[in-house]
């Protein structure tokens, strides 16, 4: 058991200084506890907080605010005290007698107090400390009931401060933390990386940025379960924590990815042990529930000053030596060399496709459609992923890619992230825009899949989803997309056909022929063009098809596409792409109004 000692008082002058200095005194806790000794008439006034297994000193006070003779310290060591927390139950208890009895306070008796009341101080309903208010004098009698609620009522005071002082803490945290890791977030790995490059530079170090991606990731996440990725993910972040320096940085990037940046490097050989170390300690098995897992990674880095770019940029290259390192295997590390990244193959940037769309990179972009009077009457949705270098791709870069069933899994993810977008705002307050391509229509599972999730999202609401196909598409494959339209007909669906004219003045035949509703076009930017394009809507109205124009970007394609007639109208003149939040902020406030 250890032993709690008392030492001698020093002067008060020198107590004082001691106390601003050490105890970091807190003028709030410092008045409230005043007013509590004021309000049952104490001579002292102290606050002590649970630490951990041990009780810790805040301040004890004396009521005058330059009465230095009323200031003493309290010592209280991690064996047993007289203020055992646990023991008060939520209970107020007096001591008439600090020197004897069952609540005597040895540590207060030896500095000349002679009778105390002790308050609990509870934060989120458990006791986390006391308020001690104490006599030199014992009082004739014990503070009354009156006096005991004004002590309890500064005691819960001081409690909702230190519970809104933590939760305040908490969510500064939560704001630059990753949840699941602790890590700095994104938005914090970005602002050290501007400073960071600013310090390489002035002065004369090298600064290592290093990204790094778990290997096979989703197929053990998919086999064990989200809580073996979890593990995983806390895993790579402990281990990596202790493989860098003190002033290094490890950041979760997003997924399954995470950043290192290390600084004031001198030696390339400096960042090669930093990664030998992060791959071996990497790859030691992960145990979870009684399995086994193996691990490992794979590392891109990119090297500043050498490759003096911006941050996302730096972001990028890295990005672009890790799957290097993927496609020579993994569990490796490979340099971003400038000169040596030539333009990717067709099957490199299929596999950046997929491998972005495995990460969960992919994400849904709404685009409103508006009519004549700026009303909404339509939402484009598209996935879409923004590179780290600023480039956004879209869905669209895998149209006619048919022999790697991308075009599926990119309708089951869009399904998937509408119905998440939508779950908690009701219903889409317009038709939704759903792009199609050519392989599509030869999908058996396709019509059952569009029927489910538009139950799904619009319930019993008769508001259809449009479809639209390119018109090259339907042109080649009008038999099948007769088909489509037929089994999907009755069920809540419209065809449109988009890209229009794909197929110069025979555009109209197909068509006639397949059970379209509307057409959209761009606004043409030859004067040609435009007549053709004119002559083609009078054949269009005919038919008793709604016209769409899109890409409607600036003013002056607004006015050359207003001289055709349209129906409706999509483009930057209108709205820009959103996501969800930003769509519902941009209903509220009627930014579509005319």
């Amino acid at each position: 058991m250890a032993t709690r000692t008392h030492s001698v008082p020093p002067p008060p002058e020198r107590l004082f200084q001691e106390l601003a200095a050490t105890l970091e005194f807190d003028r709030f806790f410092l008045n409230a506890a005043r007013g509590a000794a004021l309000a049952v008439g104490a001579d002292y006034a102290g606050l002590i907080r649970r630490h951990g297994a041990h009780l810790r000193y805040q301040f004890f006070a004396a009521l005058a605010a330059h009465d230095h003779r009323h200031l003493i310290p309290l010592t209280i060591g991690s064996g047993p005290a007289a203020f055992d927390l646990t023991g008060l139950a939520g209970e107020t208890l007096y001591c008439a007698d600090s020197r004897h009895g069952p609540a005597a306070a040895p540590e207060l008796a030896v500095l000349g107090v002679r009778a105390h009341l002790v308050v609990p101080v509870r934060v989120a309903g458990r006791t986390e400390g006391a308020l001690v208010l104490a006599w030199q004098t014992p009082p004739a009698r014990a503070p009354g009931a009156r006096k005991r609620r004004l002590a309890e009522a500064f005691a819960a005071f001081m409690g909702h401060a230190c519970y809104r002082s933590a939760l305040e803490a908490a969510l500064i945290r939560d704001a630059r933390h990753d949840t699941l890791t602790g890590l700095p977030n994104r938005g914090v790995l970005m602002d050290r990386l501007t400073y960071a490059r600013r310090r390489a530079m002035r002065n004369d170090r090298l600064l290592v940025v290093a990204l790094l991606d778990i290997d096979n990731f989703k197929h053990i996440n998919d086999e064990r379960g989200h809580e073996a990725g979890d593990h995983l993910l806390t895993t790579v972040a402990d281990r990596l924590n202790g493989c860098v320096r003190l002033a290094d940085t490890v950041s979760r990037y997003g997924g399954d990815e995470f950043v290192i940046l290390m600084e004031d490097v001198t030696h390339l050989e400096q960042a090669e042990t930093m990664l030998d170390r992060a791959l071996h300690a990497i790859s030691e098995p992960v145990s979870f529930q009684g399995h086994t897992l193996a691990l490992s990674i794979s590392v891109g880095l990119t090297i500043y000053p050498f490759d003096d770019h911006t941050p996302n940029v730096l972001l990028s290259h890295a990005d672009q030596a890790m799957y290097e390192a993927k496609r020579a295997g993994g569990h490796c590390y490979r340099c971003f060399t400038p000169a040596a990244a030539p333009e990717p193959t067709r099957t490199q940037r299929l596999q950046d496709i997929e491998q972005a769309l495995v990460r969960d990179l992919w994400q849904p972009g709404y685009q409103p459609i508006v009519d004549g009077h700026g009303h909404m009457s339509g939402l484009e949705i598209q996935l879409r992923w923004c590179r780290p270098n600023g480039v956004v791709v879209r869905d669209e870069t895998i149209a006619g890619i048919a022999e790697h069933d991308l075009r599926g899994r990119f309708l089951e993810r869009l399904m998937a992230l509408t119905q998440r977008d939508f779950a908690d705002r009701g219903p889409p307050p317009a038709p939704l825009h759903v792009n199609l391509h050519a392989a599509d229509l030869y999908d058996p599972r396709l019509p059952a899949r569009l029927a489910k999730w538009r139950n799904t999202l619009y319930h019993n609401d008769p508001i259809p989803v449009v479809l639209e196909l390119p018109d090259a598409a339907l042109a080649a494959h009008a038999p099948a997309a007769g088909r489509l339209a037929a089994t999907l007909g009755d069920r809540g669906f419209r065809l449109l056909v988009d890209h229009f004219p794909g197929h110069g003045p025979g555009a109209l035949s197909h068509i006639s022929a397949t059970p379209v509703r509307g057409v959209k076009c761009r606004p043409p930017a030859d004067p040609a063009d435009a007549r053709l394009l004119k002559a083609l809507t009078a054949g269009i109205k005919a038919l008793g098809l709604t016209l769409y124009v899109c890409d409607v970007d600036d003013a002056s394609r607004r006015e050359a596409a207003s001289r055709l007639g349209f129906c409706y109208w999509q483009g930057l003149a209108f709205a820009p792409e959103l996501d969800a939040p930003s769509l519902t902020r941009w209903l509220k406030t009627r930014a579509h109004a005319p």
